[in-house]
């Protein structure tokens, strides 16, 4: 199977629903809704996709039609599930905590659908803390994993954010 790789600017989950769910998904992750921003570049390959790991193209386009353009991101949100869950079911003998790098994407509707499902969150700045604590993750979900300590780096530790230093 054949996939471009695009380098976007904004972010849409798509689940596999009905026409009308599946537009309300998109749009509840528009750019144009939801005000998201950041500084990324556009970097395409040559050509549009005819095919995607995650999204049939009628899918892709209907998120497209309902962000009102590109560039945006799409997720499986059954894929990011079905890993989740496999990390979760990883054997192990003493218990486990599953954690997210947050670094790898800060979506915050990542974050929530992880949270959900009891995984707990790496954050590498005191920026990423804070951004988890807003998407809802409790301080005591989060691990700070820093070689810089944040200016409130007390405040965090007194709201029950663990640190991780060596």
């Amino acid at each position: 199977m054949k996939v471009s790789s695009y380098a976007v600017t904004s972010f849409a989950l798509v689940l596999a629903l009905t026409q009308q769910q599946q537009q309300q998904q998109c749009a509840a992750f528009a750019p144009s809704l939801t005000k998201v921003s950041t500084t990324t570049k556009l970097q395409m390959s040559s050509g549009n996709p005819t095919e995607s790991v995650f999204l049939t193209p009628e899918l892709a386009k209907k998120c497209i039609d309902v962000a009102d353009g590109t560039p945006l991101y799409a997720y499986s949100m059954s894929k990011l599930n079905e890993n989740a869950d496999a990390c979760l079911a990883f054997p192990n003998a003493y218990g486990l905590t599953v954690r997210y790098a947050m670094k790898a994407c800060p979506n915050g509707s990542i974050l929530k659908l992880f949270n959900k499902k009891g995984i707990h969150i790496d954050a590498s700045s005191g920026f990423e803390v804070r951004r988890a604590m807003s998407a809802g993750i409790p301080p005591e979900n989060i691990s700070l994993s820093t070689q810089e300590l944040p200016h409130d780096f007390a405040e965090l530790v007194d709201m029950g954010v663990k640190v991780n230093a060596w």
